[in-house]
């Protein structure tokens, strides 16, 4: 009994199978819409023994071929496939991914599943999480001769992971050397004091595009405040207050 178990095993295959609804709508090229209503992965010894395990989970039948004269009879479609040892593409669909934003462990075949992502990748859990991303982590280029635009700044401690958020209308460089040598007693610069030069980055969050000089003040504070909150440094960093 154990070399029958054994020889079912080895022969165990992935098949990849998608479950597909009908599209009604006025131009569609095919009865049935793009994309699946689900995708999904089962092992098997053949088709037909996936089939059985997909309509068991399902609790119904599914047709692998629909005639035109039967489509008013059948609302679902099933596809199944074997998935190819080379076929790296597929496999990589239900691999565990780290979002590089939150941490989150996810599959792409979840986002595929998900009707209400519009983000599929492999590097991000979720649309959200690719554009928080991509603005925190935003590379700007800078007018470094003073006659460039207000600039929102972050200065982390990498040992710490703690940051401070800050904005100038000065040469940003100028602006760092005042912060650790002409520092005050707030506790980012009791900070400083307390760590090596070399623990702290400096990064331009945001060049501020001024399109209204009257609001020019304003425009740039409001503009800090979104990366404070954003970045959650009155509570988690070394910002004091709302300014």
């Amino acid at each position: 009994m154990l070399g029958y178990t054994n020889f079912e095993e080895d022969n165990m295959r992935d098949y990849f199978y998608q479950i597909k609804g009908k599209d009604s709508s006025e131009y569609a090229n095919s009865p049935w819409a793009w994309p699946p209503l689900f995708c999904g992965k089962v092992s098997a010894q053949d088709k037909k023994e996936a089939k059985l395990i997909i309509e068991e989970e399902y609790c119904r039948k599914f047709p692998l071929r629909v005639l035109r004269k039967d489509l008013e009879q059948n609302h679902y479609l099933l596809n199944i496939r074997e998935i190819a040892e080379n076929d790296q593409r597929t496999r990589d669909l239900f691999n565990s991914n780290e979002c590089q934003q939150c941490g989150k462990k996810f599959r792409r075949i979840d986002l595929y599943n998900d009707h209400n992502e519009s983000y599929k990748g492999s590097e991000y859990c979720s649309q959200e999480c690719k554009q928080t991303y991509l603005e925190l982590n935003r590379v700007v280029e800078l007018d470094v001769t003073g006659n460039g635009k207000p600039v929102i700044y972050r200065i982390r401690n990498i040992k710490t992971d703690m940051s401070y958020v800050g904005k100038t209308t000065q040469v940003f460089t100028l602006r760092w050397y005042q912060h650790f040598y002409q520092g005050g007693a707030c506790k980012f610069h009791q900070a400083i004091k307390d760590s090596n030069l070399d623990e702290w980055e400096f990064r331009i969050l945001e060049i501020v595009d001024i399109s209204d000089a009257a609001c020019r003040g304003q425009l740039i504070a409001d503009r800090e405040r979104f990366w404070i909150k954003t970045l959650d440094t009155i509570e988690c960093g070394y910002n004091s207050a709302f300014v």
